[in-house]
């Protein structure tokens, strides 16, 4: 049975975005700094990968960009997920601390839980969406110092719509976003 699990981004400002997983009633905050992480690019990313996926790639086949790292100051969050059958996906998230540069991580929690990857990849859609609509792209880079990586989450769209991931499309892309309001 899958975990009660939802995904927020909450905030991004002067370089750093701000998210929050809630599983099975229980919050975990994210703070992630734009200088050392791009984490709405490796969501978007990861989960285009692991879509279609029924089991871990193998490791001499093709690379799947299914784990990465959301840096802070002083603190790591490492992911990853793990495709199963039927669409399930097993994820993890690790945050651990360091006290100084190249010193020794200290855990500080570990989440893991299970979900399909369409309620994962219409929750991270939905919210990016919602960065847009608050902010604009210029808006987004004036607060983040960086691009809005609008092409990796219009390829995570087209998969929620069953289309190619290397259709193009504006209008329907842009239908995409329209149906977040």
């Amino acid at each position: 049975m899958p975990d009660q699990f939802q995904f927020y981004l909450t905030e991004v400002k002067a370089g750093w975005l701000e998210s929050r997983i809630v599983c099975n009633g229980r919050h975990y905050e994210l703070s992630t700094n734009c200088a050392l992480s791009e984490p709405l690019k490796d969501l978007f990313r990861c989960l285009g990968d692991a879509r279609g996926l029924s089991e871990p790639p193998s490791p001499a086949g093709e690379y799947r960009h299914l784990e990465f790292e959301w840096v802070g100051e002083g603190w790591l969050y490492y992911w990853e997920m793990v495709p199963g059958p039927g669409g399930r996906l097993a994820v993890s998230v690790e945050f651990k601390g360091k006290r100084e540069e190249g010193g020794v991580e200290y855990p500080v929690w570990r989440l893991a839980f299970e979900t399909d990857w369409r309620t994962m990849a219409g929750q991270v859609f939905s919210q990016a969406s919602e960065l847009l609509w608050m902010y604009g792209f210029a808006g987004y880079y004036e607060r983040w110092t960086k691009d809005f990586p609008v092409g990796q989450m219009m390829r995570l769209g087209h998969l929620l719509h069953g289309a190619s991931p290397e259709a193009d499309d504006l209008a329907r892309e842009l239908g995409y976003l329209a149906e977040t309001r």
